[in-house]
């Protein structure tokens, strides 16, 4: 019988440490992109809003009256400490959004009917709106985010400076730099200076 040599014999490495360090290596740059990742800037504007809506028949004014009141004490309880959320799970009539305490999650410009628009567009941040009426009955509104891309920023200050012209302001003021990456619009061509008269004979 031949006499085995345990000098020869290789033992099966461990790879249990390197599999764990290999791990941790993982989950720490994944951390790490989170966190360097921060708050979401989407290259478009977007507004998040949460909302409590209460429908009501269009066409039966006492209907009509009921929602109105009901919308109307809700924002009373509001006022008063409740807990939006809370409300908004026990009474909004949007069933995609009641269940998420009236949240709306992120919405593009343009995505909602023209008086909700205009409020989440231009409303101060986590504040609780007036009574807002839109096709699908009474809405009580809070912005939590808005984000304004830098076109849109752009458009709007060239608007708001055009209001003012309008409205007898300075018009020498130059327009805005534009935002990176967006072509400036041509400059209006100088007026030609007036021709000079000719001399009377």
């Amino acid at each position: 019988m031949a006499q085995v040599n345990d000098e020869n014999i290789n033992e099966p490495k461990d790879f249990a440490p390197y599999l764990w360090w290999g791990i941790l290596v993982v989950v720490l740059i994944m951390v790490g992109l989170i966190l360097a990742m921060g708050k979401r800037t989407p290259g478009r504007s977007e507004v998040r809003a949460k909302h409590i809506l209460v429908k009501f028949d269009q066409g039966d004014p006492a209907d009509r009256s009921r929602a109105l009141q009901l919308i109307q004490e809700i924002r009373g309880r509001i006022e008063k400490g409740e807990s939006f959320e809370k409300l908004a799970k026990e009474y909004s009539n949007d069933p995609a959004s009641a269940t998420r305490g009236g949240d709306m999650g992120p919405m593009a410009k343009g995505q909602y009917q023209e008086q909700f628009e205009n409020y989440v567009w231009s409303a101060p941040l986590n504040e609780l709106s007036n009574v807002v009426q839109t096709s699908y009955g009474y809405h009580l509104i809070v912005v939590t985010e808005r984000h304004v891309s830098a076109g849109d920023a752009y458009e709007l200050e060239l608007e708001r400076r055009v209001t003012e012209v309008g409205n007898g302001g300075d018009s020498a003021t130059p327009p805005p730099a534009p935002p990176e990456g967006i072509a400036a619009p041509p400059a209006a061509p100088e007026a030609a200076p007036a021709p000079a008269a000719a001399p009377a004979n």
